[in-house]
């Protein structure tokens, strides 16, 4: 993939190179058990099936992994330990005896402790169960690490809200409610008090004189991007939809953009894939760039409220750009039965840090 090659700034023509040589996503396959025998695996438990996949995709073929460490939430009783024992057994079959466990933080320190405990040069890091805000520290560290590092992630059989929940909303809509209250209203996914953060190693820096722009992507839950927007007075500001990988989910594009219109207040949202994270930075260098120049007249700020893959193009383009402060907003509380059902495609790329 490859990005308009006349023009001259350095970012871009960084964020260019990286696209020639990164490798994108490709199905997980385990027919051939030969290049697994000298890898490690790390994993996160979560509270969606998903986070599981690719463990018990291991554990069904009956591959043995070098090493495998299990990420877990502190609370071992709350809504991350659903599928504890499915883990357990997984982990078991798949490196017998030998597997442990290490407990999460939002920095990705877990990830230091958990390569502590590994020799092989090759390891394979789970992002599935990994929240949002702890990524770009999981990023950093295996990036960094001199290891090997592939990315595994599996897709749910069902997103949430369904189709039918957002049918539902319809029945909401009277008086003076908008749809961005009933929504925040509904159980799904997130409370909807958030607390803005930064994220360490990656809060950029302003040039004097200079105003502020946001660049956001949009959520089904639009008080979190309202949280962020209420921390700053932004001059300019590009919102982004991510649009989905399968046809059938298309309904969502459009959700999205209804949910936050209030927010949007009539500026421009642009498209961009949930899924292919070559894509998703290609887009996102050539707006800021190219179609309209953020970067070149304000201090960028960058809202990852998106997919997982989204939020690693951002951390890609963090890395290419420094200057870019990258910023979020955490839920007080999640609603676990609210969130995607099943598993689905498993995908597995190798990792390489941007910008060196």
């Amino acid at each position: 993939m490859s990005t308009h090659q006349n023009y001259k700034s350095i970012e871009y023509q960084k964020c260019d190179d990286y696209l020639r040589t990164a490798v994108g996503e490709s199905k997980l396959s385990v027919h051939e058990k030969r290049p697994f025998k000298s890898t490690s695996l790390v994993v996160t438990e979560g509270f969606e099936e998903r986070s599981v996949g690719v463990l018990e995709l291991f554990a069904r073929a009956g591959i043995k992994l070098a090493t495998v460490v299990v990420n877990r939430y502190p609370d071992k009783t709350g809504p991350n330990a659903k599928y504890h024992e499915r883990f357990n057994r997984a982990a078991e079959k798949v490196d017998p005896g030998h597997w442990s466990e290490v407990d999460y933080d939002y920095g990705g320190l877990w990830l230091s402790e958990a390569l502590r405990r590994i020799t092989s040069e090759r390891v394979i890091l789970d992002i599935t169960g990994i929240s949002t805000r702890g990524l770009f520290g999981a990023f950093d560290l295996a990036a960094n690490s001199g290891r090997n590092f592939s990315i595994a992630y599996t897709e749910a059989q069902v997103y949430w809200p369904r189709k039918s929940d957002w049918r539902k909303l319809a029945l909401g809509l009277s008086g003076h409610r908008t749809l961005a209250e009933i929504v925040d209203e509904k159980p799904w996914l997130f409370g909807y008090d958030h607390q803005v953060a930064l994220i360490p190693g990656h809060e950029g820096y302003d040039s004097a004189g200079s105003e502020r722009a946001l660049v956001g992507f949009l959520p089904f839950k639009c008080a979190r991007l309202a949280a962020v927007l209420g921390e700053e007075d932004y001059a300019e500001f590009l919102f982004i939809a991510g649009q989905p990988k399968l046809a059938k989910n298309y309904w969502r594009l459009e959700a999205l953009k209804r949910i936050n219109e209030d927010i949007v207040g009539g500026r421009e949202v642009i498209t961009i894939p949930t899924f292919g994270y070559r894509r998703v930075l290609a887009e996102l260098a050539r707006q800021l760039f190219v179609e309209r120049p953020l970067l070149e007249r304000y201090n960028v700020h960058l809202a990852i409220l998106g997919s997982k893959l989204q939020t690693l193009a951002c951390w890609c383009l963090s890395c290419i750009v420094p200057s870019v402060t990258i910023v979020t907003s955490a839920p007080a509380r999640y609603f676990p039965e609210a969130f995607s059902d099943g598993i689905g495609t498993k995908s597995i790329f190798p990792l390489a840090r941007p910008g060196t």
